[in-house]
């Protein structure tokens, strides 16, 4: 339903907006204007000629043929001289004004960079009678030195009309910017009063934008987050582009220096679009759903902006204008399409629709007017004003809603790991308790079921006390990894030191944590002179009882899979790591089973009657991964499996 009113809403925009061009087309072009009030619009009294080559005269230009405008001009970013005439009939009086009242031909946009106006009135001349250059007045984006006291932003012209009768305005506009002639004549109480009521509304407007501004960049020091400080050179950039394009800055600081002023503004609008679309991009979490997109996307767009500027700085103006104003209009549009995907997928995000609407209409059809696109409407300027406003004030807005909602979830998360961490820890200190008695009363089994043993039992009460003594050694295997496992946390945790170890060292700690029995079965193979030079002179950063226990686990593995041959164990070095090998000769690993070998508790299901846990190689690889190194385990060719633990060396000097 939304969806279809927002599609309805737009076509009834467009059939309005055709409508109005048609009945603008077939209305007669009333020439020449009366000039019979206090302001005077020319718009659609004035024709035109386009000199590309830029070097006409007046005389030159008076004898080629003018095209008739039905509005106002605009021919968008145009490398030439615009030539424009219009023609105005003074009547005998002016609603009570004596003849000879000077008039204000005012002529927008500020940022021209030369006007040039000539009046003629109309003489009936002898055929072949050579026409004399009138007197050429010049304003470009100052004020007529007259009317000082009177602050204004567009081109002024003194227009005197001293008797009734025809006279034709002659207007050259040269330009490196937007080509565009709004001129209306006003009497100078009218132009006044116009003005006035202007300047409070912009400054109401520029004050509000301020606030916002120095409020965004307040919070952004305070807060620290990133999107604040990034709002705030949003809307200083926006506003600045703002103040220049309206002519206002450009008067009080860049009198005489139109080039400047077109440079600087165009600048802003390239840096604009990339700070407009990361911060949107962050607000509508664009990265939760198109990661690649938006990565290589702002990096292009932030790449483009800061060419653009480098580029505009170096005179480049005239070329780069147009594409800077088309860059403009696509990041509008592309953030308001991802806004109208995301949305249906994260209804959450709605709101952002609503900072976006006030920026999207005017902003586009400013941005499209300035392309050269005919739509001048009176309105545009003050809309994008009021809607560039409030768009700053509802994004300010939606940002700290987005900000505090992050904190909040920060916060919770930051609870909850508190939380977590100090359930773990009494869970640690239960397992290590519980551990502690169990072991206690495993020993007294351990004990009984070895006096039993000796004694002369019949078969079946052998077989149980068997099975007993197993459980009981299953037991202590649990008990064992799991304070092995409380050990390795607290390691983490604590982040000791490591020393440096000789991988002797680790091999003899590993033989220690062994029992005497098993640990005779171990065979170890002699390294080559290559790695036995190496290990004399390398160590290992760790913790001695951890990585004797990842060993030791590998061997204890190896030794409960073969349970006749002998285990190899050999220690190799080579590019910069240490490899501890141990190899058996027992019925291999099955291919189901490879790739859950470091799960918890896995064990394969034809070994389920040997004794273990499944908890010695997770526990082992969590210590070679503490370490740097990692544990990989295969088939060795001829049968049997081989674990190899890895870790990096560091070479003494």
């Amino acid at each position: 339903m939304k969806r279809s009113a927002f599609w309805l809403l737009g076509l009834c925009m467009a059939a309005c907006a055709l409508t109005a061009q048609a009945m603008s087309a077939s209305s007669p072009l009333p020439l020449p204007l009366p000039v019979t009030a206090l302001k005077a619009p020319l718009a659609g009294h004035m024709s035109m000629w386009f000199d590309e080559a830029g070097t006409a005269t007046w005389q030159q230009a008076r004898t080629h043929t003018f095209v008739p405008v039905e509005g106002n001009i605009n021919l968008g970013y145009q490398t030439g001289v615009l030539w424009v005439r219009m023609q105005v009939q003074r009547a005998e009086s002016l609603s009570g004004q004596t003849p000879g009242t000077d008039w204000l031909l005012e002529v927008p946009p500020a940022f021209l960079d030369e006007v040039t106006l000539w009046i003629e009135p109309s003489v009936n001349l002898v055929q072949g009678q050579a026409v004399q250059e009138p007197p050429s007045q010049q304003a470009g984006a100052a004020v007529h030195p007259d009317l000082r006291p009177l602050w204004h932003r567009n081109s002024v012209f003194m227009v005197k009309l001293p008797e009734a009768g025809l006279y034709t305005l002659w207007l050259r506009v040269q330009s490196d910017n937007v080509k565009s002639v709004t001129p209306v004549l006003w009497q100078p109480k009218a132009l006044a009063q116009s003005t006035q009521i202007k300047t409070m509304v912009v400054g109401l407007f520029h004050g509000v934008f301020i606030c916002i501004t120095l409020t965004a960049l307040i919070l952004g020091l305070t807060v620290g987050t990133p999107i604040f400080l990034m709002c705030a050179g949003f809307f200083f950039l926006l506003g600045l582009n703002l103040f220049i394009a309206d002519g206002w800055l450009g008067l009080l600081f860049f009198p005489g220096r139109p080039h400047l002023a077109d440079t600087l503004s165009a600048s802003c609008l390239a840096l604009i679009s990339p700070l407009f679309v990361s911060i949107f991009s962050q607000l509508l979490q664009v990265k939760n759903h198109l990661p690649r997109f938006l990565g290589w996307y702002l990096r292009i767009v932030w790449v483009a902006g800061l060419l653009a500027v480098g580029l505009l700085f170096a005179g480049r103006f005239e070329q780069l204008a147009p594409y800077v104003n088309m860059l403009a209009m696509t990041q509008i549009v592309l953030i308001f399409v991802l806004a109208l995907w995301v949305v249906p997928r994260e209804p959450s995000l709605r709101w952002v629709l609503l900072a976006l609407i006030p920026l999207v209409l005017p902003g586009m059809l400013r941005l499209a007017r300035n392309a050269g696109l005919d739509m001048f409407i009176n309105w545009l300027d003050v809309s994008l004003l009021a809607g560039i406003t409030l768009h700053a004030m509802l994004l300010l807005f939606f940002v700290a809603r987005h900000v505090g909602n992050s904190y909040k979830s920060n916060l919770q998360a930051k609870i909850q790991l508190v939380a977590a961490a100090t359930q773990l820890a009494e869970q640690r200190d239960f397992v290590a308790l519980l551990s502690h008695e169990f072991r206690s009363s495993i020993e007294i089994l351990d004990g009984a079921l070895s006096n039993l043993k000796r004694e002369l039992l019949d078969g079946v009460s052998s077989a149980q006390v068997g099975r007993m003594a197993r459980a009981v050694k299953r037991i202590r295997y649990v008990l064992s990894y799991c304070l092995d496992d409380a050990r390795l946390t607290d390691l983490k945790s604590a982040q000791r030191p490591y020393l440096p170890l000789a991988a002797s060292d680790i091999i003899k700690e590993s033989f220690l944590q062994l029992n005497q029995e098993d640990g005779n079965r171990v065979k170890r193979l002699d390294a080559d002179p290559a790695s036995k030079a190496l290990l004399d002179r390398a160590r290992v950063l760790g913790d001695l009882p951890m990585l004797g226990a990842a060993l030791k686990n590998l061997l204890d593995n190896a030794l409960k899979y073969d349970p006749s041959g002998p285990v190899h164990l050999s220690v190799e070095a080579h590019d910069a790591q240490v490899i501890f090998t141990v190899r058996d000769h027992g019925p291999g690993l099955e291919d189901k089973e490879r790739g859950r070998l470091f799960d918890r508790f896995m064990r394969g299901q034809q070994h389920l009657h040997l004794p273990g846990a499944g908890l010695g190689l997770p526990l082992a690889l969590k210590i070679a991964h503490q370490h740097g190194g990692d544990i990989d385990i295969f088939n060795a060719a001829g049968g049997g499996a081989v674990a190899e633990l890895t870790l990096p060396l560091v070479t003494q000097k």
